[in-house]
């Protein structure tokens, strides 16, 4: 075995894992935001880089056409023109040409693969310098995918994703890798994929494919439980998410500083499935505002009132009241047969209601929370317009028990989301997947056994 060719191809991934760990993911999900804006607005999308990255742009256009519905076009594919805007026109305005002749306007985008970005000072690659300052002069927005520090398209773009230098002998090798996998995502990002890829839908494959499989939950629904609006979207567009809740300590860990302005921009995200949004109050003259004032949001919404307030007063009465007005309601932080009961009574009859057993909670104290939750289940199932919400699970078995005992709703977070593909694995194969997991890491970090001496 090449000793020094393994531990080269050890060294490379393992640089390549640094690359992926330190990419900014909130700068990759703006991308796709603006991708969508060009294309909601009717624009054209056109790329161009030099090199490895002129070829990226030419596969990437045939995709964003193709998978997501945009007019793209490679600004280097006619080598006829190419070759002679070059001749004619100079190098350096051969890319602003192309874009001049197919009269790039406020609607349209430019997208830019290169490994430093461009250099006016430093004349490098000023191709894609003129051409950006051709997009920029027509008002046209202008992305780009690059390395190093970004250069002058990082300055002059909209969005542009950085691929990290950890090591500058890699710069080029790990860059135009990256640029590859950052396009990809864009293809197949929720906010844009319109169409689906071949092998994906070829029948023959489904099997092998553990998204494929027969959905195994049966009765129990999944709602997503986040505050990042990121997060909200990716989840969203997955077919068995039926809902949404969150709360203010989520709201917080996601840097959400404007309530109201989340929610306004949360509601309509749903789509008319069910979202549940948190008065934070402790006085329940406040607290009852702040519901009416959630509840006008949108039918969707359902209002999260605490079962008490901090003084371990009841929200019954409240959560009666708001019942009776019509507005959906969903009682939050339960733990106890007891606090079902006095709450079940002023639910019944009402236009909807969740009542949430923080079944997780419950767990962390050392109690097995199944036999709870198949009486509160019990309870509950005379009146089709109550339902039972299976909250703060630890692991996916909670999902299997859930469906198992008829639990109707379960909320679960995006890491715990992330592991859906596991549920029915074939245990043989997912061992199997395990050592090769174990083997691969040990070869990518370099590891060897050998006694000294």
């Amino acid at each position: 075995m090449d000793i020094e060719g393994t531990m080269q191809s050890a060294y490379f991934l393992k640089q390549a894992r640094r690359v992926l760990d330190e990419l900014d993911r909130k700068e990759i999900d703006k991308m796709a935001t603006v991708l969508r804006a060009i294309r909601d607005r009717g624009g054209r999308l056109f790329l161009a880089g030099s090199g490895g990255g002129a070829g990226h742009a030419s596969h990437a256009a045939c995709d964003f056409r193709k998978l997501c519905g945009i007019e793209a076009y490679c600004c280097s594919d006619n080598v006829s023109e190419l070759t002679a805007r070059i001749n004619d026109e100079g190098w350096e305005n051969s890319i602003s040409g192309f874009l001049k002749g197919s009269r790039i306007k406020s609607e349209d985008g430019l997208m830019i693969f290169s490994v430093g970005g461009g250099s006016e000072t430093e004349g490098i690659s000023m191709n894609l310098v003129h051409a950006i300052k051709t997009a920029r002069e027509a008002g046209a927005t202008v992305l780009g995918v690059v390395g190093r520090d970004g250069g002058y398209t990082a300055r002059e773009a909209e969005a542009c994703v950085i691929v990290p230098t950890v090591d500058s002998s890699l710069v080029t090798a790990l860059t135009e890798s990256f640029q590859a996998l950052v396009w990809h995502l864009m293809i197949s990002h929720p906010l844009l994929q319109a169409n689906v890829t071949k092998w994906e839908s070829t029948r023959q494959y489904e099997a092998k494919d553990p998204l494929a499989r027969p959905w195994p939950l049966k009765k129990t629904k999944v709602f997503a439980d986040t505050a990042d609006l990121n997060q909200a979207r990716e989840l969203l567009a997955l077919d068995h998410i039926a809902g949404l809740t969150t709360n203010p300590t989520l709201m917080r860990a996601a840097g959400v500083l404007d309530y109201w302005a989340f929610a306004n921009e949360l509601v309509p995200l749903m789509n008319g499935r069910p979202v549940s949004l948190e008065v934070f109050s402790d006085e329940f003259d406040e607290m009852e505002q702040q519901a009416r004032d959630l509840a006008t949001l949108g039918d969707n919404v359902y209002v999260k009132i605490p079962i008490t307030n901090t003084r371990s007063e009841s929200s019954v009465p409240l959560v009666r009241k708001l019942v009776s007005d019509g507005i959906q309601v969903n009682v939050t932080a339960i733990m106890t047969v007891a606090q079902i009961e006095g709450v079940l009574p002023a639910v019944v009859g009402g236009p909807g209601a969740y009542l949430s057993v923080f079944a997780g909670r419950i767990a962390d104290a050392g109690v097995d929370p199944l036999e709870l939750m198949e009486e509160v289940v019990c309870k509950v199932s005379p009146y089709p317009e109550v339902e039972i919400i299976w909250a703060s699970p630890r692991e996916l078995f909670n999902l299997v028990q859930a469906d198992r005992i008829g639990c109707h709703i379960i909320t679960v977070t995006h890491g715990l989301l992330k592991q859906l593909p596991r549920l029915g694995y074939d245990l043989t194969e997912y061992s199997l997947d395990t050592v090769k997991m174990f083997r691969n890491d040990a070869l990518a970090c370099g590891y060897q056994i050998k006694r000294p001496g």
